[in-house]
């Protein structure tokens, strides 16, 4: 973990069950589908424990999980890491082989053997960490209780900054993580409206991936709404839409979509007005 941490929240490694490999390419694959990835990475991590910690054996690991795994990309400049695993006990939360703390390491960094080298796996960060408020990086990790929706959503800076907002506004107040301790209908309800990330119905056939390009010097803008095509005007809460990826065939496609986040943003906000 670096001596300072950017935004002064550690997002990488969360808990025993929670964490982040998204700046590794993890979720730029083929069939991110959760059982899909779950698979691979479980496979990995088995394979690497059967080599030795020589540079010529983890070459010819990564040259192999290479040859055996589907190389097609949602986004080919996002490059994809082979050394990302399961790790910890039982091997509930992904991580890096290569990280001296990894099983069978013996406290030695092999990450000097990946594609980008070791000083950017030590160093570069995501967005993230410093664009989203402290209070909404502490929820994120307080109500996600795995790892491949907290990969997804803690990358999403702007999807979730827009989606604290909202539920701030209608709330009338700030959120605060103490809002959801001892409120399990808010944390499903919250959890429930993060998860439209996953499945969301109008992500259009040639970007159907929940998988994005966070990084900023990558040039990735997301497409805007189509308004004129369906005859309809902009709204303000349109920007979580923008942000899901969205296409849409008519101006009832969008109206229901307005109608999905409306509806799930408020089924949190009547949970924690509950408590309050």
């Amino acid at each position: 973990m670096p001596k300072v941490i950017p935004g002064g929240i550690y997002l990488c490694q969360v808990s025993g069950t929670v964490s982040c490999g998204a700046c590794c390419g993890l979720y730029n694959v083929a069939n991110v589908s959760r059982t899909s990835l779950s698979a691979m990475l479980a496979h990995r991590s088995v394979q690497f424990q059967k080599i030795p910690r020589t540079v010529a054996a983890i070459d010819e690991f990564a040259a192999r999980m290479q040859a055996v795994e589907p190389q097609h990309r949602p986004f080919p400049q996002f490059h994809h890491c082979p050394f990302i695993g399961l790790i910890g006990t039982d091997r509930q939360r992904v991580g890096c082989l290569l990280h001296p703390l990894a099983e069978g390491n013996a406290g030695i960094d092999y990450r000097g053997l990946s594609y980008y080298g070791g000083l950017a796996c030590r160093s570069y960060f995501c967005p993230a960490p410093h664009e989203l408020p402290a209070r909404c990086k502490r929820i994120l990790q307080t109500v996600i209780d795995d790892w491949y929706t907290y990969g997804l959503i803690i990358t999403e800076a702007v999807l979730a900054g827009a989606i604290f907002g909202r539920i701030e506004t209608m709330l009338g107040g700030s959120l605060v993580p103490e809002l959801f301790d001892k409120n399990p209908a808010a944390r499903a309800a919250l959890n429930e409206l993060l998860r439209i990330k996953i499945d969301w119905p109008y992500r259009p056939a040639h970007a159907d991936t929940p998988c994005h390009h966070f990084f900023p010097d990558a040039g990735y803008v997301k497409p805007a709404i189509d308004y004129e095509t369906i005859g309809v005007r902009p709204a303000p809460a349109d920007d979580i839409l923008v942000e899901l990826v969205s296409e849409f065939k008519s101006a009832d496609d969008l109206a229901d979509a307005r109608d999905r986040i409306a509806r799930a943003i408020q089924n949190v906000v009547a949970a924690l007005a509950s408590k309050i």
